[in-house]
């Protein structure tokens, strides 16, 4: 029992860990040392470092969660049945939820991929499932597309975070005028040139 109460202590230090470091990405701070982890998860920094093998460890840690979580906040199911501009609509939406939770470990990943490969490997599986998820709700049009795989591309790259980060953070947009001009780019790179509207 005793081996019982360890166990859960670990997983509420680490989870504690994680949550404090999310949180700290979100308010822009993308490389946290120990101490401020520990301090804003409550723990020591000897247990710190018995939950994980270093703070490169840790990031990796935070960003696989957050990407975790962001794959259920992101599904987009049963859409078969309904019109292009409803889908539209719902992919647009759900991507920019997802930004938002995700912004802070968003901008670490990128940062880091590029010397992590642990991080840019959990990277490259997340744009897979973005690209996956195009193919899935926008299926009816890429069907009878000869270039669907580089249409389904352009569409991913439309509305990835790294166009959205530009555009909320870089550029002030509010998230209506994204909204409404995404769903504009995604229909036009869904019609065909020399062809009229898709049906909806």
């Amino acid at each position: 029992m005793a081996g019982d109460g360890r166990v859960a202590r670990r997983l509420r230090g680490r989870a504690a860990a994680i949550d404090a470091v999310l949180e700290l990405f979100d308010g822009g701070d993308l490389r946290p040392s120990s101490d401020v982890v520990c301090e804003r998860a409550g723990i020591s920094p000897a247990s710190l470092f018995r939950y994980f093998d270093g703070l490169a460890d840790l990031y990796l840690a935070a960003f696989e969660e957050q990407v975790a979580r962001a794959a259920a906040l992101a599904r987009i199911d049963d859409v078969e049945h309904l019109g292009l501009d409803e889908r539209i609509a719902r992919f647009v939406a759900g991507r920019i939820d997802v930004y938002r939770s995700v912004a802070g470990v968003g901008r670490m990943a990128r940062a880091r991929a590029i010397e992590d490969r642990g991080v840019a490997r959990t990277l490259a599986t997340a744009r897979r499932r973005w690209l996956d998820q195009v193919g899935v709700v926008f299926a009816p049009e890429l069907r009878s597309r000869a270039d669907a795989v580089t249409v389904a591309a352009v569409l991913d790259a439309v509305a990835s975070f790294e166009a959205w980060d530009l555009l909320v953070e870089g550029r002030g947009l509010a998230r209506r005028t994204v909204e409404e001009s995404w769903a504009i780019a995604l229909r036009a790179i869904l019609t065909p040139v020399g062809s009229g509207s898709p049906g909806s």
